[in-house]
């Protein structure tokens, strides 16, 4: 038996939600097409294939504040599913950001975040963060700061936003 310790989340957000909006969260989370829709972040989304993501696609999401073009560089690094329980999990890697072409958010050294939907009646959706910022930023306060707002803003989207069924050029939900 392999063990594997991890090490202890920074961040774990949870809501307990009804089973049939479980089921519209995933669908919206596993497919590209309808981040736009339901992610505060993702205004456009450039990335090499649409639908349903995979293991080591690359997002770039793009949205423009204050008239400057933001993105925000992720990977996913891995996809879960499960039965007992009937579980879904979507592991996402943030490469940084960049506004008008130059990196910014330097102060998150690596941020990880791993969002799980348990369908059960007792189910709902956490969203668990791990992260490092550099020395700097830790010792002036927002190197944290920067990441659990996008933690929290992932989440609250997902919850808030992610409940609604879409429709775009492709498919219907």
């Amino acid at each position: 038996m392999n063990v594997v310790i991890m090490q202890k989340p920074n961040m774990v957000l949870r809501k307990k939600t009804a089973i049939e909006q479980l089921e519209i969260i995933k669908t919206n989370l596993l497919n590209l097409n309808y981040w736009p829709m339901w992610n505060k972040f993702a205004n456009r989304i450039l990335s090499e294939k649409r639908g349903m993501l995979s293991v080591n696609q690359r997002i770039d999401l793009h949205r423009v504040v204050a008239q400057q073009l933001v993105e925000d560089m992720w990977s996913i690094k891995a996809i879960n599913h499960g039965q007992q329980p009937n579980f879904c999990q979507v592991i996402l890697l943030w490469h940084g950001q960049k506004i008008n072409g130059r990196t910014s958010a330097l102060a998150i050294k690596n941020l990880e975040i791993d969002i799980t939907i348990v369908h059960d009646k007792e189910g709902g959706i956490e969203c668990s963060a791990w992260w490092e910022v550099s020395k700097l930023s830790k010792l002036l306060g927002f190197g944290n700061k920067l990441a659990i707002q996008i933690t929290k803003q992932i989440f609250q989207d997902l919850t808030e936003n992610g409940i609604h069924r879409f429709k775009d050029d492709f498919n219907e939900i």
